[in-house]
């Protein structure tokens, strides 16, 4: 069991060498950073340089990055960065933020980038499923040159429902991508389990959480309503071996706090696979 964070906890603070370090001394054994500004300015070459150079002392830790999806996570009006956009312009600027992103491969390698495929809002149409694929035509190989495969996340939009991704890229048959599961999104829209076991094949890595079912609330697992025992029996059936990342909200609770009962969850599911 691959015991995985990512730095969504910290989300609300610029990303430091200190949070870093207390997340490998709590125990985890992979990191995800959560590449939207301000909590990361991937543009910075300074901070770049500085994580890079932290990240490579620790390697194997950087697991992947969360390509931007806004300018600016801690503003009151989002401006979105979607892949999906119909508008030309707009479109290809997210695609300039994500490259932008993915430089940090330069720098540090790590196997994986997650990708939304649209906005909260994004309907599933055709016209906004040939904007992803134009978009992707330059994502994957720019990502691929740098070592890394993408991920599409599924996110609570009708164009990101797993099985219209999984219908997407087997229609497209674009190589180089998988799939990131969410498990609280899924639980939002679907069941988990099923969706697990629907995306055998795809799955490259994950973002682990919780939620009563209506909201995105990015709790702890045990916390909400998914029933973790049947997930992780799911994750068995499919052979999945890849990291499981916890994506967490700090509720305005102690991040440190949260980091001590994060890690204790591995303990738990490696109970319910004893069980399995």
């Amino acid at each position: 069991m691959i015991k995985g964070l990512s730095t969504h906890l910290f989300a609300a603070e610029k990303l430091t060498i200190g949070r870093l370090e207390s997340i490998i001394s709590s125990g985890f054994e992979r990191v995800e950073i959560f590449a939207v500004k301000p909590h990361l300015d991937y543009q910075n070459k300074s901070i770049v340089s500085g994580l890079a150079s932290w990240f490579a002392d620790h390697s194997p830790l950087l697991h992947s990055i969360h390509t931007p999806f806004c300018m600016d996570y801690q503003a009151r009006q989002r401006v979105w960065l979607s892949i999906a956009e119909l508008e030309k312009l707009k479109r290809e600027r997210a695609v300039d933020e994500i490259r932008r992103a993915l430089e940090l491969a330069e720098k540090v390698s790590f196997p994986f980038a997650i990708v939304h495929m649209g906005t909260p809002d994004d309907p599933y149409t055709f016209k906004h499923l040939d904007a992803v694929y134009y978009s992707l035509e330059t994502l994957i190989p720019f990502a691929r040159d740098r070592g890394v495969t993408l991920a599409l996340e599924n996110i609570p939009n009708q164009l990101s429902l797993l099985e219209r991704i999984l219908r997407f890229l087997e229609e497209t048959r674009l190589t180089g991508i998988g799939v990131c599961f969410d498990s609280g999104h899924s639980n939002l829209l679907a069941n988990p389990c099923e969706e697990i076991e629907t995306a055998k094949g795809w799955i490259v890595t994950t973002h682990l959480h919780d939620n009563g079912g209506r909201k995105d609330e990015h709790l702890l697992p045990f916390e909400g309503s998914i029933e973790w025992p049947k997930v992780l029996k799911s994750f068995d059936k499919i052979h999945y071996q890849g990291c499981l990342l916890l994506e967490l909200n700090s509720r305005d609770a102690d991040p440190l706090q949260l980091l001590k009962s994060a890690i204790q969850t591995f303990d738990r599911f490696k109970e319910c696979q004893e069980e399995l």
